[in-house]
């Protein structure tokens, strides 16, 4: 019996990722920013906003979509630790599948923001490249 294999790709496309991302959001999303979009069989379900990019040193993570192939998750931490050496990201406290996604990976609570989505507040990760161990880096 053959399984299916499911057929996903990650690139960037700032245009189209911030379509997606806002849509779902409901936010508009600021320059300058990075965006990555997430395609299955032809079709966009996720979207990676890279914000607030701080050369060497930090760059934020806004994903939106779930179920991402760990090579997905591999490929987002990859273009990120390239570029700088702290990842930050931020999620409501009512999302438990982003919670237990962020902790698996490595990811540290810092802290909340109150009030900071509209539904309540936001739990703030933090990744260093020194301490990650999800992807080899050069």
């Amino acid at each position: 019996m053959k399984t299916a294999t499911r057929l996903v790709d990650c690139f960037q496309d700032d245009q189209r990722a911030r379509l997606f991302a806002e849509r779902e959001l409901k936010v508009s999303i600021a320059d300058p920013m990075i965006g990555l979009v997430v395609v299955e069989s032809g079709a966009i379900v996720g979207a990676i906003i890279l914000n607030d990019y701080t050369p060497e040193r930090n760059i934020e993570v806004t994903a939106v979509g779930h179920c991402w192939p760990v090579k997905v998750i591999r490929f987002i931490l990859r273009y990120c630790f390239e570029r700088v050496r702290r990842v930050t990201a931020r999620t409501s406290i009512h999302n438990k599948p982003a919670i237990r996604a962020l902790e698996a990976m490595g990811f540290k609570r810092e802290g909340i923001m109150r009030e900071f989505f509209d539904d309540g507040d936001a739990i703030v990760f933090g990744l260093l490249r020194s301490e990650q161990k999800v992807v080899r880096l050069k």
